[in-house]
């Protein structure tokens, strides 16, 4: 019960602004990728729901025979839950596949999802002060947001095809946009998921456990205080819970343990001289609509669209039952990279979503034993566990 407690109080800690944050002292992902040597572009798509997106692109590498204008693949990379693009840059030099790929001649673009930090914009439409603007789960990333982004991409490049990599939530608005959307299979060469997420019924996440066993309750809460999103942990916390978990001998094991519980760190893994980077960086923003369909999923043990009850289900689906996504009509390359230390991203669900996709061209295991699920983009090895093998699978279709 403790337990419990402190991890809906720490999912609300992400939610409080802190007072005295001085908006310079980190530097925002246009800024990390011109210091780290790189050139960077930034772009506002807009969705057709009305919604501005944001998104970070790398041209071209910054090495000697790195072409700056020579016909180069295009590659996207889509964050996870909470994330944002920072998430394939902030590994750093030689180990951020972002930079990995763009000096390999790559033309790399990172998109940002409604409601994290670079995409809580306001348009005539919508309002991110109004609790309309945060009604959306990963739904409406796959069909409104990915298609946006691809179709942007696709125009801005004069390409025909791009190849993509999805981060946990950024595989599952993936494999909604090829069901719901099936024409683009026509528009992607290959895509690459790590720690894979649709169907998450044996996740050990007690985030999820708590607000499936108590789902009425929690969005009966969520309603009465108004809470539809969980903002971006401000400087000052981050810094707040780096202190604690890292430097403070009496709480750093509790509060470690937790972070592991919660969002799947292996903590030996982990850079120890970036962490102020990753978690000034990790909490990005989202909806609470967003963990809640996840919720919903892993109850029900089904990869389908979000439930709002026996009578509005009827009246928008005809049905008392959300209708399931249909992963058949991920027609593409799929590669699936699992681990086996991942509580969200388990086993056991990875394997039942290589057996329902139509086109697996590889399933690989992270030869590491405790890599977990943020491991694939925060791990001090990932140049090697993860991010060669997605280019060697690239370079094969290039």
């Amino acid at each position: 019960m403790v337990m419990k407690l402190c991890i809906i109080l720490f999912a609300l800690a992400l939610h409080v602004e802190v007072n005295g944050d001085n908006p310079d002292t980190f530097l925002e992902v246009p800024g990390m990728i011109v210091h780290d040597g790189y050139p960077q572009e930034t772009y506002r798509v807009m969705t057709e729901d009305g919604y501005a997106l944001t998104v970070h692109r790398i041209p071209h590498g910054r090495g000697v025979g790195n072409c700056t204008d020579c016909d180069k693949p295009v590659v996207v990379l889509d964050h996870g839950l909470f994330g944002s693009s920072s998430n394939w840059i902030f590994a750093g030099v030689n180990s951020a596949l972002g930079y990995m790929l763009a000096d390999r001649n790559y033309d790399v673009w990172m998109p940002n999802t409604r409601g994290n930090v670079y995409s809580t914009i306001y348009t005539p439409r919508r309002d991110p002060r109004t609790k309309e603007f945060w009604d959306f789960s990963w739904h409406e990333g796959g069909i409104y947001d990915m298609p946006a982004t691809i179709d942007y991409i696709l125009e801005k490049t004069g390409k025909k095809k791009i190849f993509y990599v999805g981060h946990s939530m950024g595989t599952t608005m993936f494999y909604v946009m090829m069901s719901q959307r099936p024409e683009y299979n026509d528009k992607v060469a290959a895509m690459v998921s790590l720690a894979p997420i649709a169907f998450v019924n044996h996740a050990r996440i007690g985030l999820l456990s708590v607000f499936a066993d108590h789902s009425s309750l929690v969005n009966s809460l969520l309603d009465l205080i108004g809470l539809t999103q969980l903002k971006p942990m401000s400087h000052m916390l981050s810094k707040i819970v780096t202190t604690l978990c890292f430097e403070t001998p009496m709480i750093s094991d509790v509060c470690q343990k937790l972070i592991i519980s919660v969002f799947g760190f292996d903590l030996i893994g982990l850079n120890q001289t970036l962490i102020p980077v990753y978690f000034n960086n990790m909490f990005s923003g989202s909806s609470t609509k967003q963990i809640m369909h996840y919720a919903q999923i892993f109850k029900s043990g089904r990869f389908c669209q979000y439930d709002y009850g026996l009578i509005d289900n009827l009246i928008r689906y005809h049905s008392i039952h959300p209708p399931s996504y249909n992963i058949s009509e991920v027609k593409i390359p799929v590669a699936l990279f699992y681990a086996d230390g991942d509580k969200f991203g388990d086993v056991i669900d990875v394997k039942k979503l290589y057996k329902k996709l139509p086109n697996v061209i590889k399933l690989f295991k992270v030869p590491y034993s405790g890599f977990s699920h943020q491991d694939f983009v925060t791990h001090k090895y990932i140049a090697t566990l993860v991010n060669k093998p997605i280019i060697d699978i690239f370079e094969s279709y290039t």
